[in-house]
């Protein structure tokens, strides 16, 4: 059984995709990433962004799970992490804190 994901079709046949990040989680976390973005850090928020976006569909799709119910969750989760890590407060991007 491999325990990698499949790599989509559509990556594999156009050569414009890059892979720019890997995550393992086990008792702890393992990332590898490729800064194709220099400076732009910015462009890591986008990204983050859109992987919540693809949880929160996913969740929808095979539970029923509104979307904005799990964009809130992952907010939660992300906050109350950076609060742990950083000692990080902000204001929510929902409006709550």
């Amino acid at each position: 059984m491999s325990r990698e994901l499949e790599v989509p079709a559509v990556v594999v046949e156009n050569s414009e995709f890059d892979e720019i990040l890997r995550v393992w989680i086990g008792s702890d976390a393992v990332v590898t990433m490729q800064d194709l973005f220099g400076p732009n850090t910015h462009n890591w928020g986008m990204v983050l962004a859109d992987v919540g976006m693809h949880i929160a569909r996913m969740r929808r799709e095979q539970d029923g799970i509104p979307e904005i119910e799990t964009l809130q969750a992952l907010e939660e989760g992300y906050r109350g992490r950076m609060s742990d890590q950083f000692n990080i407060q902000h204001r929510s991007l929902t409006g709550r804190n």
